[in-house]
């Protein structure tokens, strides 16, 4: 995985380009992976605490993939349109011809930081899901194998997280204040 210490030297269509190679794409694979051994699970299950787990497992990787595909559909497409008007120079004070951005800057930030705000609750319950277990040899391979891909993809989400906060909300604010959507 990329380094999330990494100098902040990604210009934002680099940064959200690696950020949809590296990272959604690479969470969208996991999460499909994981959901396939989850319902795998899901039909050998017998006992009602693994059922919980297996359940709960499968209904965070369906909303880790609603926010990523969200995130594909809207987020990128925003970005990328903001990343090339600051490039050229544009400026929305003259949008339109009344300054009137049709944009959304403003809506499109805040949606960026509600969504931030979402991943960080998926990972706090990505972190208090666990399989219940007492020991490692009472539960077959496939449940640790569930378990393993569970804290791959909150890995991956950790260090979406952190690269979200602290390089690509601040790259939205700056480009977006280049181009005067915000004053």
């Amino acid at each position: 995985m990329n380094n999330v210490h990494a100098p902040n030297s990604d210009n934002l269509g680099s940064l959200v380009e690696k950020l949809d190679k590296s990272h959604y794409d690479v969470l969208n694979t996991l999460c499909a992976s994981a959901k396939k051994q989850a319902l795998k699970l899901q039909t050998l299950e017998m006992h009602q605490a693994t059922s919980q787990y297996i359940n709960l497992c499968y209904r965070i990787i369906e909303e880790i993939q609603q926010y990523i595909n969200l995130k594909k559909e809207h987020l990128i497409p925003y970005i990328q349109t903001l990343y090339e008007k600051d490039t050229t120079g544009h400026d929305c004070k003259n949008c339109n011809g009344t300054g009137s951005c049709s944009m959304q800057h403003e809506l499109q930030l805040l949606e960026l930081r509600q969504s931030h705000d979402k991943m960080s609750e998926i990972l706090n319950r990505l972190q208090m899901a666990a399989l219940p277990l007492y020991s490692e040899t009472i539960y077959p391979d496939v449940y640790r194998v569930l378990r393993n891909q569970m804290a791959l993809i909150e890995n991956s989400l950790t260090e979406l997280f952190l690269l979200e906060g602290s390089q690509l909300i601040p790259k939205v604010v700056e480009a977006q204040k280049n181009i005067h959507a915000r004053y």
